[in-house]
């Protein structure tokens, strides 16, 4: 009886949850992160301009800490496709459809994160900022027909001090 009634209570929250506004970086005076992703359905891999909004919706968050993490001057190089190789992979595919070809991704960018302006020294400085070199990573199509983008890579020394992204 214990479980029903808790079964009936979680249904009654649930169906009183709205869905969550777009990601906003108001807070932290900088631009809003890319969190929702495009969806691209082509046979074929999205160009340089939809591997970039790939890539930043995978990365760009607001964090359970309250930081912003942004991505700034994305450099993305798109290799030929190639078999998927399933669990061999260098790194997660969620949703993989390991049917279809993966597409091979190296480049580089800035992550820039960002602290809530109320808890730094300088108000218009709240951001610190890290180049990201030599990352590798890769574009799949999802189960649901849909492509997915993403690449990780070595984080340089973070400076501190920095304006946010705009």
């Amino acid at each position: 009886m214990r479980l029903a009634f808790s079964l009936f209570a979680a249904a009654a929250l649930l169906a009183g949850a709205t869905t969550a506004e777009a990601a906003s970086g108001a807070q932290w005076n900088a631009r809003d992160p890319v969190t929702d992703c495009p969806e691209f359905r082509d046979a074929e891999p999205p160009g340089n301009d939809g591997v970039v909004a790939l890539f930043r919706c995978s990365r760009e968050e607001i964090t359970s800490g309250d930081e912003l993490w942004l991505v700034e001057d994305p450099v993305i190089q798109v290799g030929e496709g190639r078999p998927n190789g399933g669990y061999n992979e260098m790194m997660s595919m969620p949703n993989a459809d390991t049917t279809k070809p993966v597409y091979p991704l190296t480049g580089s960018w800035t992550w820039f994160t960002c602290r809530d302006p109320k808890y730094t020294k300088d108000a218009a400085l709240n951001c610190s900022r890290a180049e990201v070199t030599k990352a590798q990573g890769a574009c799949w199509m999802t189960t649901d027909g849909v492509w997915r983008c993403n690449m990780t890579g070595t984080t340089g020394a973070r400076t501190e001090g920095h304006a946010p992204p705009r």
